[in-house]
């Protein structure tokens, strides 16, 4: 028993307490060390990162971010974020040059993204969102396929814990990273729009770092400086960018599909499916998610006005005068009533920025905003970012810039200033400044809620309309606030003593009808294909009411002659006529009314090129005249007319005359007093007029004159009818054997410019070509000589846009030319007949001046002919 006892307990002591037994006491003199528990290589690393994160500053949210002591960023991604799909937003927050940018704007058009892992590394995938195939369908695995989301980026894991990884990012967020980079790439197109080219750099580690980050439940937002030395001048650039990551929502809003007869910005797809013959691409509208309350669901579809479940809220910078501020507010508003047509009351609202809420942060894409932006370009823009899957706008920005205010004033001046007298000062009373903001700001909202321009609107008005009080007062200058419709210059002095409204509308009916159209939700429509009837239904209605007509804008060319910028009621040149006989009276009292005592005449150089680019644009909306189309969107089975319409003879007959006498009889726009008070002489007329003769001869006009000949010879120019009444019209002068002023030769010499351009004729140093001519440099050349439209709205970054998110505008670059075949001995005919005319009338010609130029271009044409034989 003893025996057993003695076995037992030191077996006990040495399992339980680390003795030994007696026998051993004089081998081991201390206690054995307990077997120590080795960690593994993998749980080492993470311990040892962890502590390196222990005095990060961290910013808990969608997922958590680090800042560490080296100021480097980390990501925790939990499992969780790799079940989502985000958009990333790329905005400037702040910079030291506004040449391609002001705070706020977006640099790079919105990227939908989604992660995923594997035991090494994170994926930053660019998802595709604009093909797709139904669930179920059998074509579905060779569709993923070939459809593959790409990785934009890969970030090595740097740790594993239970339920997350953690990643690198700074140098995507701080280093040069050319997806998200401010620094713009070449663009052929902008240039060819006259756009300046963008800032370029080098950039710059050493001078970028990480500034700040915010994380919230549903965005991470995160700021950072990137530092570049410019490639000409080796100055510094400095651009401070905010990143926003915007977890898009798991129950996508309902999609609607677009029609090119209503006009809002939309979404392509493309539909791949066994059960079609082919693919079938749409498109889907983007609009805010506006819906009701669940409780209020059954009073919306009884035709009752019920509150939004989520309202649409702007909040406008604090850094607005507090004069314009309510001007700003107003107009944002005004969006209310075209809401309530749509069965939603203060469906819009705008809101200061607020100083209570510590959250609020106007770089937080949360939150939609009217930006101040101290700058000297004289614009604004309403860009948007938007859910792609379904074109849900999740966020919108309107960028207000400082010489917004001073377009204003000048639109203001030149176009009503001989009818009212409030605007004949340099500075405009608070009250007529604040209704012409108004109208600013309900325009850029109008394309933050989706629309676009339409440029057709004021077609439908009559003169006659736009001169009588009561339809004014209703109506303003246009059945749409998104077109370009300034200000009333059709009315005459004591119109506006009449009660003629001179600006245009707070929301058009056509808005209004839009809005209706684009949010009002469908009762028992379960998908986008049954709403489609009720949507049809709605456009027929308003079928031959030209006020509810969607007219889409004109890009790099001008064909449709009723859908231009600027322009007002549906005869150009009448309301040119009257819009001059007010320049004229302006012109008569121009010192006096626009000028400001004891300063130098910069400021009124400024304000009279404002007046030539007024009268410079009647001229521009009678060029769509010559070989003209009208366009129109039909349908099969409507009977809805053609989709295009040549401009009949007797119109663009009376075009081309009233195009040459403005060309002739300009002068009244540079009285030679005033010119001389000026140290640099304008050359503004002379290019005007070689603009008036390129377009009477454009080769794209002449094969739309001989298409539309064709098709209606009884109503429409037959293509040589059209250049014998051109020629004679050009060259009128010699015709009648009259003396050419400095008018005239100008006019004679771009006409044989454009003849030897077309005949493929050249000089002896040059070998003859049969090639065709190239459009793009045609319109270059044209345009060069032109005074081309501002482009407002941004409309350069819409053009620079490169993503799937577009509109229905119409293109015209490349329009099909008359056959080089034809056009070119049909030229050089010509060309022969003016040498003949000139030597017919060189012995009789009233003066040395016009003898000397039929010489010139006697021995000048001569020449080229012979050196062709």
């Amino acid at each position: 028993m003893n025996r057993r006892i003695i076995t037992f307990v030191p077996f006990l002591a040495t399992a339980m307490l680390g003795m030994v037994i007696p026998g051993e006491m004089s081998a081991k003199k201390k206690t054995p060390a307990l077997p120590k528990i080795e960690m593994s290589a993998a749980a080492k690393d993470s311990a040892e990162f962890m502590k390196g994160l222990k005095d990060a500053k961290v910013h808990k949210g969608m997922f958590n971010a680090y800042i560490d002591k080296k100021n480097k960023l980390w990501f925790e991604l939990p499992d969780s974020a790799f079940n989502h799909s985000y958009i990333l937003v790329n905005r400037v927050n702040s910079l030291s040059q506004t040449q391609d940018y002001v705070a706020g704007q977006m640099a790079s058009n919105p990227m939908l993204i989604r992660f995923t892992r594997d035991d090494n590394n994170v994926y930053l995938h660019l998802m595709q969102s604009a093909s797709e195939v139904p669930d179920g369908d059998p074509i579905k695995e060779s569709f993923a396929r070939n459809f593959a989301d790409p990785v934009l980026k890969g970030f090595k894991i740097a740790n594993k814990t239970k339920g997350s990884v953690f990643i690198d990012v700074t140098s995507f967020f701080t280093g040069n990273e050319k997806v998200i980079s401010p620094i713009k790439e070449s663009n052929p197109l902008l240039k060819l729009l006259g756009g300046k080219e963008g800032i370029k750099g080098t950039f710059y580690p050493d001078g970028s770092s990480l500034v700040s980050v915010k994380s919230f439940p549903e965005n991470i937002e995160i700021k950072s400086r990137l530092a570049y030395t410019t490639a000409t001048a080796s100055q510094p650039y400095t651009v401070v960018m905010s990143r926003s990551i915007v977890c898009l929502p798991d129950d996508p809003m309902p999609m609607r599909l677009h029609d090119n007869r209503v006009g809002y910005f939309s979404e392509y797809k493309n539909k791949y499916s066994s059960s079609m013959d082919g693919a079938r691409p749409y498109e889907i509208i983007t609009r805010h998610r506006l819906e009701p309350r669940d409780e209020d669901r059954e009073a919306y579809f009884a035709g009752k006005l019920v509150e939004p479940k989520k309202k649409i809220v702007f909040y406008v910078d604090s850094a607005f005068p507090e004069k314009w501020r309510g001007a700003v507010k107003e107009g944002i508003e005004y969006w209310n009533t075209a809401f309530e047509a749509a069965g939603f009351k203060n469906a819009v609202e705008a809101r200061d920025y607020p100083t209570d809420d510590p959250d609020f942060d106007p770089d937080d894409i949360r939150y939609s905003c009217v930006r101040y932006c101290v700058s000297p370009t004289a614009n604004a823009m309403g860009p948007s970012y938007t859910d792609p899957r379904t074109g849900e706008i999740l966020g919108a920005d309107v960028i207000w810039y400082h010489n917004i205010l001073e377009l204003v004033h000048n639109w203001r001046f030149t176009q009503t200033a001989a009818v009212d007298p409030r605007v004949r000062n340099k500075v405009f009373a608070d009250s007529v400044m604040y209704e012409s903001l108004t109208y600013v700001a309900a325009h850029e909202i109008g394309h933050c809620l989706g629309l676009m321009h339409n440029m057709g609107a004021s077609h439908s008005f009559t003169l006659d309309n736009l001169r009588d009080p009561a339809f004014t007062q209703k109506h303003g200058t246009t059945p749409s606030i998104m077109d370009y419709a300034r200000n009333n210059f059709v009315a005459q002095p004591g119109d506006l003593e009449r009660g003629v409204r001179l600006t245009p509308p707070p929301v058009g009916v056509y808005d209004i009808y839009a809005i209706n159209w684009g949010y009002r939700l469908i009762p028992g429509a379960k998908t986008m294909e049954d709403e489609k009837p009720t949507l049809d239904k709605w456009i027929r209605e308003k079928d031959g009411d030209k006020m509810y007509e969607f007219g889409a804008q004109q890009f790099l060319g001008l064909v449709d002659p009723t859908d231009q910028t600027e322009d007002l009621g549906n005869d150009h040149i009448k309301a040119g006529n009257m819009s001059i006989s007010n320049l004229k009276i302006i012109m008569d009292n121009f010192e006096d009314w626009a000028g400001e005592p004891g300063e130098n005449y910069e400021p009124l150089d400024k304000m009279y090129q404002a007046m030539v680019g007024q009268y410079l644009r009647h001229v521009g909306h009678v060029y769509p005249y010559i070989g003209g189309v009208e366009f129109k969107e039909i349908r099969q089975g409507m009977n809805d007319g053609y989709a295009r319409t040549f401009i009949p003879k007797a119109k663009q007959k009376e075009a081309m005359n009233w195009l040459l006498d403005q060309a002739r009889t300009c002068g009244w726009l540079a009285p030679a007093e005033l010119m001389a008070k000026w140290e640099t002489p304008y050359q503004w007329r002379e290019k005007m007029q070689r603009n008036v003769v390129a377009c009477l001869l454009f080769s794209t006009n002449l094969q739309r004159i001989k298409e539309g000949g064709e098709m209606d010879p009884a109503n429409n120019y037959k293509l040589r009818d059209y250049l014998d009444d051109a020629m004679k019209g050009i060259f009128a002068a010699t015709y009648k054997n009259k003396a050419l002023d400095a008018t005239e030769r100008n006019l004679q010499a771009s006409a044989i410019n454009v003849l030897v351009n077309y005949s493929g004729l050249k000089p002896k140093e040059q070998k003859s070509s049969s090639k065709a001519i190239s459009v793009t440099d045609e319109f270059a050349e044209m345009m060069a000589s032109a005074t081309l439209p501002d482009l407002p709205c941004g409309m350069t970054q819409v053009l620079a846009s490169t993503d799937e998110e577009h509109s229905f505008v119409r293109l015209l670059l490349n329009q099909t030319a008359l056959p080089v075949n034809e056009l070119q001995p049909m030229m050089t005919s010509r060309l022969k007949d003016v040498m003949e005319l000139y030597k017919s009338k060189r012995a009789v010609a009233p003066d040395r001046d016009t003898r000397d130029f039929y010489d010139y271009q006697i021995l000048t044409i001569g020449k080229i002919l012979k050196n062709n034989q």
